[in-house]
């Protein structure tokens, strides 16, 4: 099968998501659900050094627990773009959030839509992402946008590898 049919079938399948109609099955969520954000200044991928969450001398984050250790390359569904802090910010009154909640992993090289298994490229700024809806449709994303629902994408491993 020819990459272009196989693209053809991969993007029939996405806009008829079998078991939408299954009441045993949640619907997918919106855009604004997944907490989804367009591209970033200069296209980077998030993480959290560029977080203004992220406090680097420290490896903590603002909004986590200070026993909790944050790298340059977490990433959290709180991610606010932007130069690290350079000192402790003090967020009275704010509980700190558990990385259960915020959805804290590593994800060295950072987040976007290009590099999530979710995601189908069409064309240079476009592409349909298969873990978030729009009117009942899967959502046009940016491929630098990014949103929780991401997920690294499965590098392909060669069966002729040692």
């Amino acid at each position: 099968m020819t990459d272009t049919k196989k693209t053809i079938n991969e993007l029939k399948r996405l806009m008829e998501p079998e078991g939408q109609d299954d009441p045993k099955k949640a619907a997918m969520p919106e855009l604004g659900e997944a907490l989804y954000t367009d591209p970033a200044p200069g296209g980077e991928r998030r993480n959290c050094q560029n977080c203004i969450l992220w406090q680097p001398l420290l490896t903590q984050c603002a909004i986590h627990e200070n026993t909790v250790e944050v790298t340059a390359d977490h990433v959290c569904g709180y991610h606010i773009f932007g130069a690290p802090s350079k000192q402790w910010k003090d967020m009275k009154g704010l509980q700190p959030v558990k990385p259960k909640l915020s959805g804290l992993l590593l994800a060295k090289g950072g987040t976007a839509c290009e590099n999530c298994d979710h995601f189908t490229k069409l064309e240079d700024d476009d592409g349909i992402c298969a873990a978030v809806m729009k009117r009942a449709r899967p959502a046009h994303v940016h491929p630098k946008g990014c949103c929780t629902r991401w997920v690294r994408k499965q590098v392909p491993t060669d069966p002729k590898a040692p």
